[in-house]
C-alpha cells in the first residue's frame, strides 16, 4: 500500500506514519487523528503511544515496535515523520497534521476572516480516511478500503499468525 508513497516529502512522510502507526496500535481513524505529539513517547522496543480509545472511554498504551522490513516499519516511519514535522517547527499540538499542496504545513482555514476547523491544523477522521482510500487505489489494491481498513487489518493478520482472539480484542 505504500510502495507508491513519496516518503521524501512531508506528506508522504505524513501518510505512511498514518497507515503503520494505525495498524500497529489497531486504531480507528478518529483515534489517530485525535492524537497529540506528547502522546508519542520513544522506548527501548521502538515507541510508546497513547490512544484513546473512544468506544471504552479510557486510554490505553500500545506498544509499537521495529519491524523487520524498513519499508513497513512503523518505528522508523513515525521517527521520520516526526525529524520532518521538528525540521518544519511542530514540535507540539496534533501529531497527524493538514499538509498543503505545496507540501508544507497548512495554516489554519478561514471564513470570512475567522478560523473555522482545528486552527491547529489538525487533520479531520475522514481526510485521514481518504489518505487510506488514495493510497490503496494507487497501490491497485480491490476492494473497499476505509479508515476501519487499519483496525481490520491488524486483528486479520494477527489472527492469521495465530493470535489468541482475545489477546487481539485486547490490542484494540
Amino acid at each position: 500500500m505504500l510502495a507508491g508513497a513519496d516518503r521524501t516529502t512531508l506528506a508522504g512522510k505524513r501518510n505512511a506514519a498514518l497507515v503503520l502507526v494505525g495498524f500497529a496500535t489497531a486504531a480507528r481513524v478518529s483515534e489517530l487523528v485525535a492524537l497529540d505529539l506528547a502522546a508519542v513517547l520513544e522506548a527501548e522496543h521502538g515507541y510508546d503511544v497513547t490512544v484513546y480509545r473512544k468506544k471504552v472511554r479510557k486510554h490505553t498504551t500500545n506498544a509499537v515496535l521495529y519491524g523487520t522490513d524498513p519499508a513497513t516499519c512503523p518505528v522508523r516511519a513515525l521517527r521520520a515523520y516526526l525529524a520532518a514535522l521538528a525540521d518544519a517547527g511542530r514540535t507540539g499540538g496534533p501529531l497527524f497534521v493538514r499538509i498543503d499542496r505545496w507540501d508544507r504545513l497548512a495554516p489554519p482555514i478561514t471564513r470570512g476572516g475567522r478560523i473555522i476547523g482545528d486552527p491547529a491544523g489538525r487533520m479531520t477522521a475522514e481526510a485521514a480516511a481518504e489518505v487510506i482510500e488514495r493510497l490503496a487505489v494507487a497501490a491497485g489494491l480491490s476492494g473497499g478500503w476505509s479508515g476501519h481498513s487499519l483496525r481490520r487489518g491488524f486483528a486479520t493478520a494477527a489472527r492469521a499468525a495465530g493470535h489468541d482472539p482475545l489477546e487481539i480484542a485486547r490490542a484494540g
